[in-house]
Parts: C-alpha cells; structure tokens; sequence
C-alpha cells in the first residue's frame, strides 16, 4: 500500500502556494473581482465599467461527445465582451490549439440556436505564461486575424493573448510588468501589486479556501497513488471500490462546504458535474 499524503504535506503545499498556482489565481480573482476588473484593464489598456461572473465555476461543452473545458478566470463586461484569464505554468507543444479550441467552445457558448452571428461579442483569451512561448523577449503577444496578402483584418473581435513573466522589452505598463514580476519571482513592487498581493494573503487566511486546497491536493495525490498501485496489483477484493466511493463522497462534500470552483472538483474526481451537485440538494450518498 502506497503511503497517502499527510497533513504536513499537505500544510507545506498551502503555504508555499502562490498565485502561480490555479486554484489561488482564480480563488483571488473570484474573491476580488474589482481587482480582477482593473488587471485587464491594465492587460489590455481599455476601460471596463464593471464586470461579471455570469456563473460560479465556467464549463464549457459544445456536445456530449466533445472535450469539455473548465476556465480559470471567466468574466463578462456591460459591452458584451468576454475576457478569459489562464495561469499557464508549464510550456507544451499544443498551447496554441488549446487556445483555438477555448475560443469555439467560447463562442459556442455565447451563441444560441437562431441567433444571428452579430450577437458575438468581443473575445479576449489571455494566457499567463511562466515561459517565453515564441522567445522574443516580450512581456506580452497579441494575436489577431489578418489578411496574409494584404494589411488588413479581420474584425472579427477575438484576441489571443499570451503574458510572459521573463520578459526584457519595455512593451507593458508598469503595473503590468510588475504583476509579471510578482507571478515569477514573489516580488511586491507598486501600489497595484502590493493590492494583488494583500488579495493572495487574504484568500490564504480565508479557512474555506485553505480547507478547499488541502482537500483537493489529497483528492488529487490519492488519486495518483491508487492508480499507480492498481497498475501493478491485479485483483482488487470486492468492497475496495465502495469504500473508495464513500471517502471520495466525503471529500466532495468538503470541496463543496469550502465553495472550491467545481472544475477543480470534477478534474479531481473524474465525476459528472450533474452527480457533483447533486450533492448540494441531498446528502444521500451517491
């Protein structure tokens, strides 16, 4: 039996997170959407009257065969303009079509049946990058739809977006060079930042997220474990699989008590969204 995580672990992991990490970025961005509002204002350098989070935690799926995607930070303006923030840690080779991929279901999303094509907003999907994606240099790539024969473009108002936090150019406002900072290095430089940072340290200190992270880095870590057990161990005695059920159950609830954004729930538990919540309605185990 593979050793399961301990609470000191999972103490050591809390502490040491920083907004580099999904679930404090977003958990910020959700606790502080004034703060989340003037970040892509300085992004984008537009002015946005206030903003909203039309629902608790963005799914997207444009049908029951598809890959779903479960967002970040997914925020709507008064001007019909869409704005998707993603913590990007790690580089890979498919980021860009992950990014095109965002933008149909986005798109999908926005657009009812019979509705006319005009309805579509503005999109701005801007990734975080901890790396220098295409080696320039820059602290931000802006990508839009032009003409390759001519200087023209499209207009068609979907913008990609890529941060790099190991930029040199002097491309980016201050604030916004000094959020990059902030995300690579921890440093705490400006009034805007030192807000950004007061916001990280209160949704440190807040105990339904700190009991919302633990519990999912466990959920997580014995997810892991068992699988790697169950690759070399055929054979498992009958019961196993409940008793497995009834501690996800709990564990679930706990997510939930702690208000964890529900992709964090369904990435660790592999469950429908439907038999998560169903969980809120009725404690009946499922």
């Amino acid at each position: 039996m593979l050793p399961v995580i301990t609470n000191a672990e999972l103490e050591r992991l809390w502490q040491e997170a920083t907004i580099q990490n999904n679930y404090i970025f977003s958990k910020t961005m959700e606790m502080h959407p004034e703060l989340c509002r003037r970040l892509i204002e300085k992004i984008l350098q537009i002015k946005i009257r206030k903003i909203e989070y039309p629902e608790r935690e963005k799914v997207l799926e444009e049908r029951l065969d598809a890959k779903g995607i479960r967002l970040d930070v997914y925020v709507e303006d008064d001007n019909n303009r869409v704005f998707d923030l993603e913590m990007q840690i790690a580089d890979s080779d498919n980021i860009a079509k992950r990014m095109r991929y965002y933008q149909a279901l986005i798109d999908g999303d926005k657009l009812k049946r019979g509705e006319h094509y005009s309805v579509l907003g503005e999109s701005y999907i801007i990734f975080i990058c901890c790396f220098d994606k295409f080696n320039r240099g820059r602290h931000i790539y802006t990508f839009r739809n032009r003409c390759d024969e001519d200087d023209l473009s499209l207009n068609d108002g979907a913008v990609k977006i890529f941060l790099n936090t190991k930029g040199t150019a002097d491309d980016v406002g201050e604030d916004v060079k000094n959020f990059l900072d902030y995300v690579e290095r921890g440093i705490v430089a400006g009034e805007f930042v030192q807000e950004m940072d007061l916001a990280v340290q209160d949704v440190k200190f807040n105990k339904r997220a700190r009991l919302g992270f633990m519990t999912f880095e466990m959920f997580l870590k014995e997810r892991e474990m068992q699988s790697r057990e169950e690759g070399r161990v055929e054979g498992r005695e009958e019961g196993r699989e409940e008793g497995r059920e009834e501690k996800a159950f709990e564990m679930v609830k706990n997510l939930l008590l702690a208000k964890t954004p529900l992709k964090y729930i369904v990435a660790a538990t592999g469950w429908s969204e439907e038999k998560i919540l169903q969980i809120l309605k009725n404690d009946d185990k499922p």
